[in-house]
């Protein structure tokens, strides 16, 4: 988590020495090999990495993430299309959170599910899921990956959620109703498993001490600030 953090915020101590950032993040040890700048340029990559373990027989499955809006780039289909005829263990999924940059996604698309009413083009099952819920994913997760182990081929999940904020920190996001936004709060992951948990009887004590746990791990300790006598002059 800490160099992933401090990734996130240009530090020395990153991943990659805070020069990905999140555009670019990378773990080679994690088996994470981050993305690109261009739309939907990693769908094709990750097809590459999928043929490798292929080849390889490895067992490990590429799974490749990636918006609503790269279901209208080429790319999209070329990469479903690729893995579908050569059989790729590889798991597409498409985390549709309804607006594209600006624009929502049904202003521009023919289907009202971008991926899932696509899949039967390329041959593969129609899957739309509730991206907000955690069982949901996990499930479906779990059997695309078992799908991809057995050599069945490519699997295409569309997981519908929601971005409380903009598209990024120049964007405040004013083009979407007030309402939906607040409605999609609400159904926010963590407060929807928590409501659910303690529905099954988990004490809420219990999930305040993996709250607490989870925020003090996130938390960055301060560095105590050297003493002027300590401090390495350096000439200007």
């Amino acid at each position: 988590m800490g160099g992933v953090l401090a990734e996130l915020l240009g530090r020395s101590n990153g991943l990659l020495g805070g020069k990905g950032g999140s555009m670019h993040l990378t773990s080679v040890e994690h088996g994470v090999l981050g993305s690109f700048a261009i739309i939907g340029a990693h769908l094709v990559i990750a097809n590459g990495a999928a043929w490798s373990a292929k080849m390889r027989r490895s067992g490990q499955v590429a799974v490749c993430f990636f918006g609503d809006g790269t279901t209208n780039i080429g790319a999209f289909h070329e990469a479903l299309n690729y893995a579908a005829v050569y059989s790729l263990p590889v798991v597409f999924v498409c985390e549709n959170n309804l607006y594209m940059e600006y624009t929502p996604i049904s202003d521009v698309t023919a289907v009202s599910r971008p991926a899932a009413d696509r899949a039967a083009a390329y041959g593969l099952e129609s899957i739309c899921i509730d991206g907000n819920d955690v069982d949901a994913v996990f499930r479906t997760a779990k059997l695309a990956l078992e799908t991809c182990r057995r050599g069945e081929g490519p699997v295409l999940v569309e997981a519908v959620t929601y971005r409380h904020g903009g598209h990024s920190r120049a964007d405040p996001g004013k083009y979407r109703p007030a309402e939906e936004v607040a409605a999609w709060k609400d159904y926010d992951p963590v407060a929807l498993y928590r409501r659910r948990l303690t529905g099954l009887g988990v004490e809420q004590r219990d999930l305040d001490r993996i709250r607490d746990d989870v925020a003090a791990r996130a938390t960055p300790r301060r560095r105590r600030r050297r003493p002027a006598r300590y401090r390495t002059w350096r000439p200007r």
